[in-house]
């Protein structure tokens, strides 16, 4: 735990909390708010359950650590953290968010507390029932009120935005923020990667747990009309997850396990998203894609299934990529071939073009900054607080305060 003396200085402290910060989406996001935020304009503290991992390993010196004993939900912890530290501001995500909501009940000292959903809440829950019933019904409940203690919500998407609005109390604000991408960072860091050589001519390629959630049982389904017209073609799946034996024999059951390769986990995922000639992404529901995204700055053309989440907001139908019509294996596989008889050029540079404009690093972080002030600020109009950001501009956004 961090011995720095925190009280006594003029610019905000803010608080940010995850379990780590190892090599997920939602770390990256995080440790780049970490990294990217204005300096004269705040202090930083991190919370972390555990200590270690890709991105904390490289938090700015300037970022004062605390690693919370308590559990999977350190509750106690945490509030006694808040009180001792006194932060202006507390900012969580992932498990985190129950957490922090849950703590507000034993702290002396309430800021302002901003929590960021993750996943789409409904779609999410749905699968965990299968698993257990009781169990997740019970957790879905208190997910949907503890928003209630929460002063701001950050969803990844409209669809996300729309779902969460209905839990809300009057007077919070719900802000639509998608995730930063560094374009030219990303870039030179797959040059810094092992180059890697895919299988399949055109090579295909898929990121992700190997969970439902990702779709991948369709996009196996699909291959067997892929090859039809591209009978040299391959896909790998990279990743690792319950369902791996499962996709194995699913790609044995169509005929198609010779073309289905499924490595595991990548370290050089992005040097392998570079040389794919297609990206494909078949999940049934995303928060926001962040190897999508990534595909998108790797200039490597993507199709995307039209899923609950950020990804209709991504992904522009023959400008910034390919939508399939639904979310099955037909669909999947037209939108597939689509793609390949495109111009690759025209889509990748009009990927760049949108990625650059509403993902760039100093465009969400500027977003951000501009939410935490606003809530710092207690003349601050509620109006202020319509914050945007990833949203094409033939689409509506949902209004940021609750009324």
């Amino acid at each position: 735990m961090s011995s720095t003396d925190l009280s006594g200085r003029n610019r905000p402290l803010l608080m940010f909390a995850i379990p780590e910060l190892a090599s997920g989406g939602p770390d990256r996001v995080m440790a780049e708010l970490l990294r990217d935020l204005p300096r004269d304009r705040f202090r930083l503290a991190l919370v972390v359950s555990r200590a270690g991992g890709r991105y904390f390993d490289q938090l700015p010196a300037d970022v004062d650590v605390f690693v919370l004993d308590g559990g999977r939900y350190p509750v106690r912890a945490l509030a006694n953290l808040i009180d001792r530290v006194r932060p202006a501001l507390v900012f969580t995500t992932l498990r985190m968010n129950l957490t922090a909501e849950l703590a507000t009940w034993l702290q002396r000292h309430r800021p302002p507390l901003v929590v960021r959903q993750a996943n789409a809440i409904a779609a999410d829950f749905a699968v965990l029932r299968q698993r257990s019933l009781v169990k997740h019904r019970i957790a879905h409940w208190l997910v949907k009120r503890a928003f209630t203690r929460a002063d701001a919500v950050v969803a990844q998407s409209i669809d996300m935005a729309d779902e969460i609005a209905p839990t809300l109390r009057r007077g919070q604000r719900l802000a639509t923020i998608g995730n930063p991408i560094d374009i030219d960072a990303t870039r030179a860091l797959a040059r810094q990667q092992a180059r890697t050589h895919l299988p399949g001519q055109p090579a295909l390629i898929g990121v992700g747990r190997l969970a439902r959630q990702k779709g991948f049982d369709l996009l196996i389904t699909a291959m067997p009309a892929i090859l039809a017209e591209h009978p040299d073609a391959a896909l790998t799946l990279v990743g690792s997850g319950e369902e791996r034996e499962a996709l194995l024999a699913l790609a044995e059951t169509h005929g198609v396990s010779d073309c289905v390769h499924l490595p595991g986990q990548s370290e050089g995922v992005l040097a392998t998203i570079a040389a794919a000639d297609l990206y494909i992404s078949s999940a049934r529901y995303e928060g926001f894609s962040n190897a999508m995204l990534e595909a998108m700055a790797m200039r490597t053309p993507v199709v995307a299934t039209p899923c609950p989440g950020a990804t209709r907001e991504m992904i522009i139908d023959g400008e910034t990529g390919i939508l399939a019509d639904a979310m099955t294996p037909e669909a999947i596989a037209a939108a597939v071939l689509r793609a390949l008889a495109a111009d690759p050029v025209r889509l990748t540079a009009g990927a760049e073009r949108h990625v650059r404009a509403l993902y760039a690093p100093s465009v969400i972080v500027g977003r951000y900054a501009g939410l935490f002030e606003a809530l710092l600020s207690p003349t601050q109009s509620a109006s202020s607080a319509s914050y945007s950001a990833g949203v094409p501009q033939n689409m509506t956004s949902l209004a940021s305060t609750i009324s």
